[in-house]
């Protein structure tokens, strides 16, 4: 399954849900508060078995987030990650 049928599937499950009501930046808030508990399953010294699902939660909100707003996220990675890869380390410690 490609990154963006993943998107696709889970916004329809979200829609499903009835939850597609909020504005982008409240599913940016939900990004945010998705990281929070991300952040808590690493309090200690390696992350707890949880950490996995809590990442999963980001970026299925990110997914549905963008596929709500039209947004190829599998180009958007891409190319990303080619203009990452011109700009070097700029200035950064390898």
């Amino acid at each position: 399954m490609t990154i963006n049928e993943i998107a696709e599937q889970n916004y329809l499950w979200v829609e499903k849900m009835g939850w597609h009501n909020k504005t982008p930046l409240e599913a940016l808030a939900l990004v945010a508060s998705e990281v929070g508990e991300a952040i808590n399953e690493c309090r200690h010294e390696t992350p707890s078995e949880h950490f996995s699902e809590e990442l999963a939660d980001i970026v299925l909100r990110v997914l549905d987030l963008a596929h709500w707003q039209g947004i190829d996220m599998e180009k958007a990675l891409l190319l990303k990650m080619a203009k990452n890869e011109q700009r070097g380390n700029r200035g950064r410690l390898k």
